[in-house]
């Protein structure tokens, strides 16, 4: 794995080979949409020395490759990703494109001194209340206090299962 280190701000689907240094921000399992007990893919958000993002996919054909060797806010040099429009119902970060991993990926953990890695994008209350939900907060870290709480409400979700949702109250420390 030598060569020059690319950036996140500048993947594109028009290069064939990139390479990065990145940190792990968030790491989680998506469940089979047949069987809850299985994992369908491993997603990932990442994030370079600039703190730019991009969601990352680790799909059945690489899952077992890669499923115990990636962890959360480790700092990685990856290279050989597949890179594809970023335009799903669900997304985590910005980005135009997002990188799907196969078998031919290539993954390295690298000392925490490669970079200042800070996986927390903490944002001030006044400016989440302002907002409300954009692009700009799709995932974003919250310092505060729970002061209140609903009952737990039953919903079906997208996928037609039943689950629960809590809405939370919460007061900013300041």
């Amino acid at each position: 794995m030598a060569g020059t280190v690319d950036l996140i701000a500048d993947i594109n689907a028009t290069k064939l080979s990139w390479s990065l240094v990145v940190g792990v921000v968030r790491l989680y399992e998506f469940p089979s949409q047949w069987n809850e007990n299985k994992v369908f893919s491993l997603e990932m958000v990442l994030q370079d020395v600039k703190s730019d993002r991009i969601h990352a996919t680790i799909s059945k054909p690489a899952l077992e490759a890669f499923r115990h060797q990636i962890k959360e806010h480790a700092i990685y040099k990856m290279q050989n990703f597949i890179v594809t429009t970023n335009n799903g119902k669900v997304r985590t970060t910005p980005h135009k494109y997002k990188l799907s991993f196969y078998t031919k990926t290539e993954v390295m953990l690298q000392p925490i001194e490669t970079f200042a890695f800070n996986p927390f994008k903490f944002r001030p209350f006044a400016e989440l209340e302002s907002n409300g939900a954009s692009d700009e907060n799709l995932l974003f870290d919250y310092i505060g206090e729970v002061v209140g709480k609903e009952e737990a409400r039953g919903i079906i979700t997208r996928t037609g299962h039943q689950s629960k949702r809590i809405a939370l109250q919460l007061e900013d420390l300041e």
